[in-house]
């Protein structure tokens, strides 16, 4: 059961850090280097929690 409570936030934060990076993506087209730089910062820092997350969450081999 715990690993499903850090399965769940970390799959909702990979989803987020995506749908960030994919925004930041979309602002390259209007050069608008200042909401490109803002949403690559903030997918990363998310991707970084959710794959702290999902490391947390994998059972334990041993």
């Amino acid at each position: 059961m715990p690993s499903l409570l850090l399965a769940a936030p970390a799959v909702v934060l990979g989803k987020l850090a995506w749908v960030s990076l994919r925004t930041g993506g979309e602002w390259m087209r209007h050069r608008q280097w200042d909401a490109v730089a803002t949403h690559l910062a903030i997918g990363a820092a998310l991707g970084g929690m959710a794959a702290g997350l999902a490391v947390m969450a994998l059972p334990e081999r041993g």
